[in-house]
């Protein structure tokens, strides 16, 4: 920075200073002796000969502390270093603070020294380290521990005999708990084996199923192949769609029933795991308390155990684990009551639809018994009346044989008459051709002829369309017979030998 004095030194060297016409005389030069600093100059300058000033000792107020100890005289602001004339580095006005970690703040370590503490914090370190307070605290412990040493194994002995007390009642309590979880353990046990039994039981019934209702299906096949007049929707056609309803309905049940089994297994295995693991904590919890419990002080398998003092993360009340107990033993038992009423709507629901499925098919086999016996009657009647068709048949061909005959007959009269006609009006001569009584007797004659003839003819076609109409209603008799004997083969035989292996309720029941 430029100060004052140097711009009025500037200002003396201007131009008008230095003009050889205005010239103005210089004032005499004069230099600083050897160690001299000018006036108002800072004493960071180069080094000059004779700077080096001889060592000063310091001096300390009356009744001050060693020197290696804190004194009177040290500041907390830390000492003044300055930048002499040959140190590479000017480290300027250092804070002994407790910042003086940070970075520019404490003296620059350098290449010759290592120096990074004042004289102050080195005296302070110092005092820290001699001062008594460890020695003074273990004689002061030492004094107190010897003092309550008799009171501490006084109460020592008294928690001793309280907790032999404590875990005999508790071993009590556990053995106690460890019987009635044994029990619960028996019970969940005895429901899984009778409930996996029932399942083997449903499971064959499942398989059983399958036979009624493939003789269902095999009868409703067979009766697919009835020809079409008997293509009906009787009794025996809806018992039989009815059965294979119910055998879908009673498969249901079974499946949904097997699932609830199924789920309630897993909740009894797990119900049971549950317990045996209980029950399994409580044998192990008894056979540590009684190995606490004959532990004395002069027990060979004493060893020190730091921290077992506390309660650990797992550990409950007492009146948890009461609750507990209590919660998992009746969790247990609702279990294996909801186990046990299960297998009674099983078994329900395997007896009762085995008694449906056989109820149906005894309703079944008596609309096939009435469709057999109906169709029977049926038959016979057209068997009836086909032997009469037949025999009309007959008596129709002979009035129609009849019937050209006289026909012909006829034909013969009307060409009689018809040629005397003739004869008369092309033979006769002149006025001889009249129109006598003859003449209108062969005209009365031949249009009768005419009308009887035309009468035959139609009553022909008439016996005639009759015959064809007897032939075909022969035709469909035979037809209808012939679907009819088919229907019996179908439902009066091949159906009822199929039906005869229909499984029985008990057979459902035994699985």
């Amino acid at each position: 920075m430029v100060t004052e004095v140097d711009m009025a030194e500037i200002r003396r060297h201007l131009c008008p200073a230095i003009c050889p016409t205005n010239r103005v005389d210089a004032p005499d030069k004069t230099y600083l002796q050897a160690g001299q600093l000018p006036e108002n100059k800072q004493e960071y300058g180069p080094y000059v000969p004779g700077l080096i000033k001889p060592p000063v000792k310091k001096v300390y107020p009356p009744g001050a502390p060693p020197e290696y100890l804190p004194q009177p005289t040290d500041t907390t602001s830390g000492d003044f270093l300055t930048m002499g004339p040959i140190g590479p580095w000017a480290s300027g006005h250092i804070d002994w603070t407790p910042q003086a970690g940070s970075t520019g703040v404490r003296p620059i370590v350098d290449g010759y020294s290592i120096t990074r503490y004042s004289t102050g914090q080195w005296r302070e370190n110092n005092l820290k380290i001699l001062s008594p307070k460890h020695i003074d605290k273990a004689r002061e412990t030492k004094v107190k521990i010897q003092g309550d040493l008799d009171n501490a194994f006084a109460i020592i002995d008294s928690a001793n005999d309280n907790s032999n007390k404590m875990l005999t009642k508790r071993i009590k309590d556990l053995i106690d708990a460890e019987k009635a979880a044994k029990k619960a353990v028996e019970d969940i046990t005895e429901e899984i084996e009778i409930l996996d039994k029932d399942r083997a039981t449903l499971k064959g019934a499942c398989k059983i199923l399958m036979l009624p209702e493939a003789i269902s299906k095999e009868c409703l096949d067979l009766r697919t192949q009835r020809l079409e007049p008997d293509l009906v929707r009787d009794d025996a056609e809806q018992e039989l769609i009815t059965e294979v309803s119910l055998v879908g309905e009673i498969r249901r049940i079974f499946m949904e029933t097997l699932n609830k089994v199924e789920e309630q297994m897993k909740y009894n295995r797990a119900a049971k795991a549950l317990m045996e693991s209980d029950w399994s904590d409580k044998i192990s919890t008894v056979k540590v308390d009684k190995k606490n419990l004959s532990m004395m002080r002069d027990s060979t398998l004493l060893l020190f155990h730091p921290g077992v003092d506390r309660w650990t993360e797992n550990s409950c009340p007492l009146e948890y684990w009461l609750h507990f107990c209590e919660e998992s033993i009746r969790n247990c038992e609702e279990v294996r009551k909801k186990s046990e009423n299960l297998r009674q709507d099983l078994m329900t629901a395997i007896v009762k639809g085995g008694q449906d499925l056989r109820t149906q098919a005894d309703r079944t086999d008596a609309a096939l018994a009435h469709t057999v016996e109906v169709t029977e009657a049926m038959c016979r009647k057209l068997e009836e009346t086909l032997v009469q068709t037949l025999k009309e048949t007959a008596d129709m061909e002979t009035f129609i044989d009849h019937l050209k005959e006289s026909l012909r007959k006829v034909d013969a009269s009307f060409k009689n008459v018809m040629t005397r006609l003739n004869s008369r009006n092309y033979s006769r001569p002149n006025v001889e051709n009249c129109r006598d009584e003859a003449q209108y007797a062969l005209m009365k004659e031949c249009k009768d002829l005419r009308e009887a003839r035309e009468s035959l003819k139609t009553q022909l076609r008439d016996a005639e369309a009759a015959r064809a109409a007897l032939m075909k209603y022969r035709g469909d008799l035979e037809k209808d017979i012939a679907s009819k004997r088919k229907s019996l083969l179908i439902d009066g035989d091949r159906c009822v030998r199929a039906r005869q292996w229909f499984p029985k309720p008990e057979e459902f029941a035994s699985g």
